[in-house]
């Protein structure tokens, strides 16, 4: 595929490493990100939504990497990877390089890596359907990243299994927990760890869906 949306040089400051100091202060990353997709329609039509909205993945790669702790910068890419597939349906393809300024500090300009994901590289495991379908998008040591789909009227209160803390967004269409609405589109909503089975509920009349990371505590 020969269309590509692409992001230069997104800045944000994370908690990423595993010497002590970077596991208790954020430092600089930057990242490129390249997602591939069918553009043409967007480009006929001029509709957002058959193109990857580039102001909204700088503000979900944004935010997850926010909320995790990452012990390598490895593992940030491959959870981004699978978070953009997931989320992005047209997106076949992503191509992601994330760069640590000051990992070597003195001593070179930056250290980084680059990966190349497609949807193969993360098949999806659909995990049950009573409760809402929920997709697993990738399970790790560290994290789950799931969309949880749910039709109109219908609840989700199922919990990871795990102590966890979970950071989750709106996908599409209307959700609400126990605590109020949760915004559309943009990362809006933290379970806390005293609510492990807080209770998410499709309010409106259109299917909806919701994009959560468990992150698991130690």
């Amino acid at each position: 595929m020969k269309d590509v949306v692409r992001i230069h040089r997104l800045e944000l400051d994370c908690i990423v490493g595993i010497r002590p100091h970077e596991r208790e202060q954020q430092q600089r990353v930057r990242l490129d990100l390249g997602l591939h997709a069918d553009l043409s329609a967007a480009g006929r039509t001029g509709r957002i939504s058959l193109t990857a909205d580039y102001d909204q993945v700088a503000h979900e790669v944004s935010a997850l990497l926010g909320f995790r702790h990452y012990h390598l910068i490895e593992m940030a890419a491959e959870e981004v990877s699978a978070m953009l597939l997931g989320i992005h349906t047209g997106v076949r393809r992503v191509d992601l390089r994330i760069e640590k300024p000051g990992a070597l500090e003195g001593r070179a300009r930056a250290a980084s890596i680059e990966v190349r994901r497609t949807r193969h590289d993360f098949p999806v495991a659909v995990l049950g359907a009573a409760e809402g379908r929920c997709e697993l998008l990738l399970d790790t040591r560290e994290a789950r990243l799931e969309l949880v789909h749910l039709q109109p009227g219908q609840s989700n209160e199922g919990g990871p299994g795990f102590a966890a803390r979970a950071l989750c967004w709106v996908v599409q269409g209307e959700v609400e927990t126990d605590q109020g609405p949760l915004g559309p589109s943009l990362p809006s909503g933290i379970i806390s760890p005293s609510e492990p089975r807080a209770r998410i509920h499709n309010p409106g009349p259109e299917s909806a869906c919701l994009f959560r990371c468990w992150k698991r505590i130690p």
